[in-house]
């Protein structure tokens, strides 16, 4: 079922079968995900279904609880939900600078959204906004939630850019979304998945890297692709051979050699509630996309 701004689409096609794991503490392992699916790409944003296509394959594989989604198109997302029974889609449409509705590099609207499975009782969604400078475009945090639950799933896309201006309106940004889970989410399970534009060690991913972490961070949530995995601390090993927990995969512009580019960067991020359990996390491939998918398995 496709939600957005009051307009509901409905399909069918082959059912999603894969079960997820229950593991011996009570909490279900289950894949979540997130994905930049660049329609507002210049090149990708214009080549049609190819990318909707690629992940109904992949969510179809994986049987993910949901994936969140960034530079989505509305048209694309209703090609998701009418090839995935069992799931839905909230859809929200972002602002351009101007006031006018975003458009994707073909004729439908640009925005963000959170594809999930029906069976978590979403019974709710919200886009909040992230007080963009004027003359920007206005972005926005999109979360679902269960209120049965208490589990929220959000969804979000911040400016890009690396002059002045635009560090201080992405690190704003970040801030308010950060304060918006700590406030309106609380006692909620938390997931924040998105291209946040920014590197793990950046001013802006502070806001949500547990201080645990270190180097800055004042936020209070685990990053799922960190290379010291359940670990909340702020390096690992000894010098000169430790390794930075504030760090992942690369998930952008590292078409030359996938994973770990020294051209790519480390732009997209799922942030969980630091009490669970994160089993695993992997950045894979996407040949219509400029960003990677990032996939977990968490237990909730």
């Amino acid at each position: 079922m496709l939600i957005t701004l009051g307009l509901l689409v409905q399909g069918c096609a082959v059912p999603v079968t894969r079960v997820a794991a229950v593991t011996a503490t009570g909490a279900t392992a289950r894949q979540v995900g997130t994905f930049n699916m660049a329609g507002g790409h210049g090149t990708y944003g214009a080549l049609g279904d190819q990318a909707p296509d690629a992940l109904v394959t992949s969510v179809q594989e994986r049987g993910p609880a949901f994936v969140t989604l960034q530079e989505t198109c509305r048209d694309w997302t209703e090609r998701l939900d009418a090839r995935l029974p069992g799931y839905s889609v909230r859809f929200d449409p972002v602002q351009t600078g101007g006031g006018a509705t975003a458009r994707c590099r073909h004729a439908s609207d640009f925005g963000n959204a959170v594809l999930y499975r029906d069976d978590l009782g979403i019974d709710a969604a919200t886009a909040h906004p992230l007080e963009s400078p004027a003359g920007y475009e206005q972005r926005e945090m999109l979360c679902v939630r269960s209120t049965a639950a208490s589990l929220a799933i959000c969804s979000a896309h911040l400016t890009n850019g690396d002059d002045q201006p635009q560090l201080d309106a992405r690190r704003h940004e970040a801030s308010v979304a950060a304060g918006i889970l700590a406030g309106q989410y609380a006692g909620y399970t938390v997931f924040l998945g998105g291209d946040l534009n920014d590197d793990p060690m950046s001013g802006m991913a502070d806001n949500f890297y547990d201080s645990g972490y270190g180097r800055g961070a004042r936020g209070r949530f685990k990053e799922v692709d960190s290379p010291c995995g359940n670990t909340i601390t702020e390096r690992t090993g000894s010098w000169p051979l430790y390794t930075y927990c504030r760090d992942g995969e690369a998930t952008f512009d590292d078409w030359v050699t996938e994973e770990g580019s020294p051209t790519g960067q480390k732009f997209d991020f799922i942030f969980v509630t630091r009490a669970l359990q994160v089993d695993w996390g992997d950045a894979t491939t996407a040949p219509y996309s400029d960003h990677d998918p990032l996939w977990a398995s968490v237990r909730f």
